[in-house]
């Protein structure tokens, strides 16, 4: 299953100013799949992108998982 990063957008609660925070990690088939994910379980998480994972392989090099 592939991994997405979200985040929300909200206001600092000592600052007061509008800022942007890491969410968690989510693990879905799609890209739609994982942000149905957040509407239908926070209504404040967004998706941000898919995390690709890199791996390093001793005979070619770093290569994207």
């Amino acid at each position: 299953m592939k991994k997405y990063l979200t985040s929300v957008i909200a206001i600092h609660n000592v600052e007061g100013q509008l800022g942007k925070w890491p969410g968690p990690v989510i693990e879905a088939e799609s890209f739609e799949a994982a942000q149905d994910w957040c509407l239908k379980n926070t209504q404040y998480l967004f998706v941000e992108q898919e995390i690709l994972e890199a791996s390093k392989d001793e005979n070619a090099g770093f290569q994207l998982n």
